[in-house]
């Protein structure tokens, strides 16, 4: 009897990884484009306990990880850099990919794919946004290559009206 059954085992236990239907539809991994205007800024890529991950520069393709932990989605601060320009921060998140997790798991992976396959590999998360394109705004100090002084007489009255003096006078 042991003989009829190990052949039979031995195939449920291969097959098992491949339950989850998410995880075979997108895997564990999810493709997240990255530009710049203007381009050549450089890009670093920070898991959620600040560590660095990824690094390059606009316009690029970064491979990330879906999945932070079992039923836990992955979230990435994500840094644009470039000189002359402002720093600019944003945060991708993961959110629930109802598709294949949802669907396909009630079609063929089962509680197997539901509760074990894709919360483990991360595949029943979506990292969005999935194309992120950001603006570099002029840096303040950046202006002609540093801090301009200007006289107040060169300053348009209406934002004149705005400056606040250094020596505290009127």
């Amino acid at each position: 009897m042991t003989k009829k059954v190990l052949p039979w085992l031995l195939l449920f236990l291969g097959i098992l990884p491949m339950l989850g239907c998410a995880t075979i539809m997108t895997g564990s991994s999810q493709k997240v484009g990255f530009q710049s205007d203007p381009s050549g800024a450089t890009v670093t890529v920070f898991d959620s306990d600040g560590q660095q991950i990824a690094d390059g520069t606009t316009p690029i393709t970064i491979p990330l990880k879906k999945g932070a932990s079992y039923f836990q989605a992955a979230k990435y601060r994500v840094v644009f850099e470039l000189p002359g320009r402002q720093k600019k921060e944003i945060w991708l998140s993961g959110s629930l990919e109802g598709g294949w997790y949802i669907a396909g798991n009630l079609l063929i992976g089962g509680i197997i794919g539901w509760l074990i396959v894709d919360p483990l590999s991360g595949a029943m998360w979506n990292l969005t946004p999935s194309n992120v394109n950001e603006r570099l705004d002029p840096s303040v100090s950046a202006i002609d290559g540093g801090l301009r002084v200007v006289l107040a007489s060169q300053v348009p009255p209406g934002l004149l009206v705005k400056a606040i003096p250094l020596n505290g006078e009127n």
